[in-house]
């Protein structure tokens, strides 16, 4: 099953759906139509009971280079606000997503890119691929959380240096940070990205998405308080369809078959 929006293509198959932007006449810069179209497509992925990870990812040059900065010329203030909030709006949809979120970082992953695989839950970089914030150079700063969820993954300084400076990073360097989860040969990039997807498909629904909401919600809380929502969320999912059958697939020493209840 596919959908063709304006700006990228959402495939399914396997309860994975795959979301590939296509503007590579502009390298797959984000623009406002393209952030109002993804905010319609996200909902639609969220509420499809027969998809359970969503895989993000760039066609020709790059994963997403970046705003359109076609968009700033000649706008009002207001209206450069209304850009970023759209933007702000998709980078938060992804990151409290239900479902998890696998970025298949191809190219370019800059800006407004770069933002994208920073609400990642896992990302896969070809070896090739370049990642960066330089909007230092045009005179702006980052606008869709940039700032502030890189400083949490990669701490103060680091992050301070990368911004002032705006340096691109190699997927090496990314991945040594901590930004990448692992890097793979280019033409390595979707086979490993999907053998990925298809294990954490294997487990078991409710487990996954509580695993992803109590490690998002857990490093704005206190210890104590992660801690405590960790055990009432176990205890949550005690009581589920699907962890009885796990328990019984273990001891039986079979593949558990899980329903997502």
């Amino acid at each position: 099953m596919s959908d063709l929006a304006n700006n990228f293509l959402v495939e399914t198959s396997d309860g994975i759906a795959t979301l590939t932007f296509t503007r590579d006449d502009r390298m797959n810069a984000l623009d406002s139509s393209t952030f109002r179209e993804l905010s319609i497509a996200l909902d639609s992925i969220d509420a499809a009971e027969s998809v359970d990870v969503l895989i993000v990812t760039g066609s020709g040059k790059a994963f997403v280079a970046g705003a359109d900065i076609n968009e700033y010329v000649g706008i009002s203030v207001s209206d450069y606000v209304g850009f970023q909030r759209l933007g702000r709006k998709v980078y938060d949809r992804l990151e409290s997503f239900r479902k998890p979120v696998i970025a298949a970082v191809n190219g370019y992953a800059l800006g407004g890119g770069f933002e994208l695989v920073l609400v990642a839950d896992i990302v896969v970089a070809a070896r090739s691929a370049t990642l960066g914030l330089p909007e230092a150079k045009l005179g702006l700063l980052p606008g869709g959380g940039g700032t502030q969820r890189l400083s949490r993954l990669v701490g103060r300084n680091k992050a301070k240096e990368l911004l002032m400076t705006g340096d691109f990073l190699t997927a090496e360097q990314a991945a040594a940070l901590g930004v990448v989860t692992v890097v793979v040969d280019d033409d390595k990039l979707m086979e490993t990205t999907m053998q990925l997807a298809l294990k954490i498909r294997r487990r078991a629904p409710l487990a996954v998405q509580m695993a992803k909401q109590l490690v998002n919600d857990g490093l704005q809380s206190s210890l104590t308080a992660a801690i405590t929502m960790e055990m009432g969320m176990t205890a949550t999912l005690y009581e589920t369809n699907d962890a009885r059958e796990g328990i019984s697939a273990f001891l039986d020493k079979r593949r558990p078959e899980f329903t997502g209840r």
